[in-house]
């Protein structure tokens, strides 16, 4: 079912990137198999995107009409909470919270799962368990993306201890060839230049979703903790920052761009039911 919102429902003084109007996507609602739809990966040519859901097992596809159906048919790995999903020629790489990437790939024997840990440099006084490990919760990460320049998968912290205390989000590259995590840091974005950006140094910035726009090339980033869409050169460089709608985008977790530019954005079913919006892009559009 499709909803399109009218002029009158528009967020109050609606801002977007060019070419799109963020306060009047088109909703399709998702079923409860993704009702915890955590991020979204575009298949070119497909009309369709992976998606993976909070605790869930498998590794979905959903259709740009909001069909789902299973990618995988087995089991990619134990449950966690997965955070993110992309795809890298016949890999599939799944992430989550803790800085865990999960590989998986079709061989003649099924699926099989690789798994590697980023093992990020943590203050001192970070508490630990018995086998001293970090306590849950010391590393959050809900942001992957690929990054064809850089030729790495790249992971964006939604919060990691300490991290406040420097005013950045840290992002960490995983090269694919050599299967390893870079030992630094591949760079950082200052939470106070997305508060300039916006004029309000209140403002939120937890990466919760990041996808390149394939029109512009720049980094659309979503936090869902202060309902911002925010644009880098995908670098430690923010070029723009928007503030969305929360009664349209309550919990936005997933970000994917169509060839054609067409922005897709998921929600959870944080208060109703989980949301695919499409954004069209349009080629004569103004910025708003």
């Amino acid at each position: 079912m499709i909803f399109l919102l009218s002029s009158c429902q528009l967020f109050t003084n609606p801002h977007s990137p060019a070419g799109y109007v963020l306060p009047r996507p088109e909703i399709h609602f998702l079923g409860k198999k993704l009702s915890e739809v955590s991020g979204l990966f575009y298949l070119k040519g497909t009309s369709s995107m992976l998606a993976i859901a909070d605790d869930k097992k498998h590794v979905f596809r959903v259709y740009t009409d909001g069909t789902v159906d299973d990618f995988y048919t087995e089991e990619f790995a134990p449950s966690a909470d997965y955070e993110d999903v992309l795809q890298l020629d016949s890999t599939v790489y799944v992430l989550a919270s803790d800085g865990t990437l999960f590989a998986s790939h079709r061989a003649d024997s099924g699926l099989v799962t690789e798994t590697y840990h980023l093992e990020v440099p943590l203050p001192e006084t970070v508490e630990r368990d018995a086998e001293g490990k970090p306590k849950e919760g010391s590393v959050d990460f809900e942001t992957m993306y690929y990054d064809s320049s850089a030729r790495g998968v790249i992971l964006l912290s939604k919060n990691i201890k300490g991290e406040n205390n420097t005013g950045v989000r840290t992002a960490w590259r995983f090269d694919p060839a050599t299967r390893r995590f870079d030992p630094k840091p591949f760079y950082t974005i200052r939470q106070k230049d997305v508060a300039d950006v916006l004029k309000d140094g209140k403002a939120q910035f937890k990466p919760s979703a990041a996808a390149f726009n394939p029109l512009s090339g720049q980094l659309f980033i979503l936090s869902s903790a202060g309902h911002l869409l925010v644009i880098t050169n995908g670098r430690d460089s923010v070029e723009a920052a928007y503030r969305l709608n929360p009664s349209f985008y309550p919990q936005a977790e997933g970000i994917a761009f169509a060839e054609n530019g067409d922005m897709y954005i998921s929600n959870e079913a944080k208060l109703g039911k989980a949301t695919l919006l499409r954004i069209p892009y349009g080629r004569k559009g103004k910025r708003h």
